[in-house]
């Protein structure tokens, strides 16, 4: 065989492998570069979801805020009167009990001013009223002073509810100030009221001016003692957008929302605030009558972000 003839037949061959080992590696490699490329789509596709945040939505309407002085009260009875006796001694008898009708000058009881080594007559002590006894603070055969009154009589006309305020409330309560009475004894029965008299000093020992609240009780249903819950209708607002005190972000005295549009796209909006009622805020200007408010999922937002509403 001619030499230059196996030359060229090696070379022939040489190609023809390399033409084969080729084609083996565009058929083995092209299967993993079509995944690698699906793999890079789907993980662009799950950046573009993870970039959009699930949120709370609140159509905004108008409202009315009522404003309110939460506290408990007492039922007294502003037209009683104390009673003391003339001297100082043992009280040997009490002749009335709580709650009784006594008549102007009946005997309430009798005092014994005796002391060792000296008897002396026993005091009566009167009735200065009629009235209801309210209360006796001794029991018999306890020591008695004219500085100390043994019985309270009530005449029971004109009850009043008394009610002590913070000093920050003052400004918010004035005579006139309507109120609303729940008591224990009643369960599921508002009574109504009006704030007849303010004190005109504060305890300086609490802080709190104390005022007085008559009750509308046509039935006589309320007595003497008892303990109400009471709120004082303050500041009145009708017609007005409130949202969620947890709607509220604050970028340091700026307080700030965020709307949803009708693209889903979340927007901040910058508000002020006014009254404040639970968990209620009035917003007085920012914000608009049938936008969307972002109320859950609001601290993962930016301004212009991507959201998809959830209920």
């Amino acid at each position: 065989m001619n030499p230059n003839t196996s030359k060229s037949r090696i070379i022939e061959v040489s190609i023809l492998v390399l033409l084969i080992l080729a084609a083996v590696a565009v058929i083995v490699i092209n299967p993993f570069a079509s995944l690698t490329q699906k793999q890079n789509a789907s993980e662009e596709t799950a950046v573009v979801e993870d970039a959009t945040v699930s949120v709370a939505v609140q159509k905004l309407e108008l409202t009315n805020l009522q404003n309110v002085i939460q506290g408990n009260g007492n039922v007294i009875d502003p037209s009683s009167i104390n009673v003391y006796p003339d001297v100082a001694g043992t009280l040997t008898s009490l002749q009335v009990k709580v709650g009784e009708q006594v008549e102007k000058d009946q005997v309430l009881g009798t005092v014994d001013p005796s002391r060792a080594g000296m008897v002396y007559k026993e005091s009566i002590i009167k009735a200065p009223a009629s009235g209801t006894v309210l209360a006796l603070p001794f029991v018999q055969g306890a020591m008695v002073t004219p500085q100390a009154p043994v019985a309270r009589i009530g005449m029971l006309e004109d009850l009043e509810v008394v009610m002590a305020i913070a000093e920050r409330h003052i400004g918010s309560v004035s005579l006139g100030t309507k109120a609303n009475l729940s008591f224990k004894a009643f369960p599921g029965k508002l009574f109504t009221g009006t704030v007849t008299r303010i004190s005109p000093v504060l305890n300086p020992a609490s802080r709190t001016l104390e005022v007085g609240i008559t009750v509308d009780d046509s039935k006589g249903q309320i007595k003497s003692g008892m303990f109400p819950t009471v709120e004082l209708l303050t500041e009145y607002h009708e017609g007005v957008l409130a949202v969620p005190r947890s709607s509220l972000l604050y970028a340091g005295a700026q307080s700030y929302v965020y709307v949803v549009d009708e693209g889903n796209v979340a927007h901040r909006r910058n508000v002020d605030i006014g009254m404040q009622v639970a968990d209620m805020v009035q917003i007085v200007s920012g914000l608009e009558p049938g936008e969307r408010l972002v109320v859950q999922g609001q601290s993962l937002l930016a301004d212009g972000a991507a959201v998809r509403i959830v209920q």
